[in-house]
């Protein structure tokens, strides 16, 4: 298979109509695309996976709802008018079948909250005589989706392959690949005729019994499958209401709203505000009034407190004075030396006053209250009035601004359809809610019963499992079973045996030199991948890099895609991302050129840069580069690769 034609209008960040070839020339396999994370490379991998398989493109299993939702997603929407738009996606390829080179074409189309339209083309002729389901049905006969996945990946997720240590990851992979799906869906085939097959063999109450019970069961089950149904409208008329929600309140608030729902607790706070500001207010009247005026002139005080020690000083001396004279006049028969005299006339000259020393005849006792009042009580009288000042313009601004929100408030009038349609609303939802969980509850009753009568079901298929005898069909239809079971591990085990050979292989040629020495072992029950190094010893996966993870991984899907038996086309996105300059040289070299008749490559220019560029020149078929206007918020595609773009017309 070779892509020669792709071509896409109004998908994602694509607005209107681009078309880029990409058959390659003989020899030269790559086709590589150059774009910045958010570009659009990654919607060209979608494209191609989507337009090909369809509904299976997406990770699960779809509903026809969740299908549509994905669908709206990939219609562009840089103009905000997705719901109004359609998007289509053309690709033609040639396919060759038993020697014949036929030409397709592939156009998906559809419209915002519809399912699209799927048209194939076989050498320009449109097979009108399939349906929707039997065109894909054709497509994926063409490119099985377990193949496509092997072929068409994101190098950035494939690593989930080398960190899997359940084996789930690659049993999926390996069973969709061999087609052991298929098998299982036969062997469930044949279960439900020998099932069949025994209720008509068997005993004829047994029979009605198991025919009663299974319409019951099928009776319950298409209750519950309706109620759920029904629990479904009813939330998407939740959901509905929810929006209106959203808008009733904006309304709301844009109306003042969120002024008047808060207006009675403002003006509960203003009042509280109002007595705090009088008790403070009180508080800084009782300092003003007491040490404050004191506290304002300390310069003067402190030379009244000088004065004041002056004072006390000559009280003492001529206490001093006093004492002595008296202490003297007692001893008048007692020598002294110095003499009287001279004692007392020392005395008289220790006790003359100052002369400029006032008098203000203050006990000791006096002094020291003087002097605590003009050192702490003051100063700390003038610190709590600034305190409590402080305190009063932080509780006034709090009222004015509280005042504003109360004065921006409308009445509660003028609100009044706004609330009351917001009311109206809620209540809705309420009563939506209370049917939408009763469904539920109904439909899981329902489940309920339905399980029960399968297990009986089980229980009575067991009592008539002897009622097969020797029925032919019955005989045959056991016996493939067994021998499905065997085909199924017998054809796993010699396909995982040729998956080791191949990776060993593969991955020599992409690992470091330091990697060669490695052997692989897939558990062909559990399908866990085993590495081996060259002692015979487990690696473990988790210690490898990033890079390591990611070559192991490609190698992993190139060992898969060689025994597939398809040739088909690679598509690889961001493929050197997490791979260190080694690595990087390991897939330019031995990988990109050999992957396939044709390499299609988006990569950032950090990771096909000039260098590589230079190496792979002789296997580049055509280079593109995608860029994406910052003012549109779209993207287009011009010939040449980042530096030697060239703009390209679109429609």
């Amino acid at each position: 298979m070779i892509i020669t034609k792709l071509s896409l209008n109004n998908f994602r960040v694509f607005a209107g109509k681009h078309t880029v070839n990409l058959k390659p020339k003989t020899n030269r396999p790559i086709v590589l695309f150059g774009g910045l994370n958010g570009a659009g490379k990654t919607s060209l991998l979608t494209a191609i996976r989507f337009v090909l398989l369809g509904r299976q493109a997406f990770a699960n299993s779809l509903s026809n709802p969740a299908f549509i939702a994905e669908l709206e997603k990939l219609i562009n929407n840089s103009d905000g008018n997705a719901a109004e738009k359609s998007a289509n996606i053309e690709l033609e390829f040639d396919y060759v079948r038993q020697g014949d080179t036929l030409h397709y074409t592939i156009t998906r189309f559809w419209q915002y909250g519809s399912i699209d339209e799927l048209t194939i083309t076989e050498n320009g002729v449109k097979k009108l005589e399939l349906n929707y389901d039997q065109a894909q049905a054709f497509l994926l006969e063409l490119i099985p989706a377990g193949i496509a996945d092997l072929v068409f990946f994101d190098g950035e997720k494939i690593a989930e392959l080398a960190e899997d240590n359940s084996g789930v990851v690659l049993q999926h992979a390996v069973k969709r690949l061999l087609g052991l799906d298929i098998v299982n869906r036969l062997k469930e085939d044949l279960r439900i005729y020998l099932r069949k097959a025994g209720v008509a063999a068997s005993e004829e109450k047994l029979r009605e019994q198991y025919l009663r019970l299974e319409a019951e069961k099928d009776d319950y089950l298409s209750r519950a499958l309706l109620k759920r149904s029904e629990a479904d409208l009813e939330f998407n008329g939740i959901a509905e209401l929810n929006r209106k929600l959203a808008t009733a309140e904006q309304e709301l608030l844009a109306g003042g709203g969120a002024w008047a729902t808060s207006r009675e607790h403002t003006q509960n706070s203003i009042n509280e505000k109002i007595q705090e500001k009088a008790v403070l207010e009180s508080k800084l009247q009782h300092e003003l009034e007491s040490d404050y005026a004191i506290g304002i002139a300390q310069t003067t005080l402190k030379k009244l407190i000088e004065e004041i020690d002056k004072s006390t000083d000559n009280q003492k001396r001529s206490t001093f004075k006093a004492q002595l004279a008296q202490f003297l006049e007692q001893s008048k028969s007692k020598p002294f030396y110095p003499s009287k005299d001279q004692l007392l006339k020392a005395a008289e000259e220790f006790s003359k006053p100052e002369s400029d020393a006032i008098s203000f005849n203050l006990s000791e006792q006096q002094s020291a209250l003087i002097k605590e009042q003009i050192n702490n009580r003051a100063p700390q009288s003038i610190k709590n009035a600034l305190s409590l000042k402080i305190e009063l313009v932080k509780i006034q601004n709090q009222i004015e601004n509280a005042s504003l929100n109360v004065a921006r408030a409308p009445e509660q009038e003028q609100l009044k359809k706004a609330f009351d349609n917001l009311r109206s609303l809620e209540k809705q939802k309420n009563e939506q809610v209370k049917t939408y969980r009763s469904f539920l509850l109904e439909a899981k009753s329902f489940f309920k019963i339905a399980q029960d009568l399968t297990s009986k079901l089980v229980k009575l298929q067991k009592e008539m499992k002897s009622a097969f005898g020797e029925q032919d069909s019955a005989i045959r239809a056991s016996r493939a079973i067994a021998l499905l079971d065997e085909f199924s591990i017998d054809l796993a085990k010699v396909k995982l045996q040729e998956i080791e050979s191949k990776f060993i292989n593969s991955y020599q040629k992409l690992a470091r030199k330091d990697e060669l020495e490695l052997n692989v072992k897939i558990n062909p029950e559990s399908y866990n991948v085993s590495l081996i190094d060259s002692q015979g010893k487990d690696i473990d996966k988790n210690g490898l890099s990033a890079g390591e993870k990611q070559i192991f991984a490609i190698a992993m899907l190139d060992a898969l895609a060689a025994i597939s038996g398809k040739k088909l086309p690679v598509v690889i996105d961001t493929p050197l991302g997490r791979l260190d300059s080694a690595h990087r040289d390991k897939l330019v070299e031995f990988y990109f050129p050999s992957a396939s008749e044709q390499v299609i490559i988006l990569s950032t220019d950090t990771e096909i840069n000039k260098t590589y560029i230079d190496k792979m020149q002789n296997f580049i078929s055509r280079k593109y580069d995608i860029s994406f206007d910052q003012t549109t918020k779209t993207s287009s595609i011009s010939d040449g690769y980042f530096w030697e773009s060239k703009k390209m017309g679109t429609a």
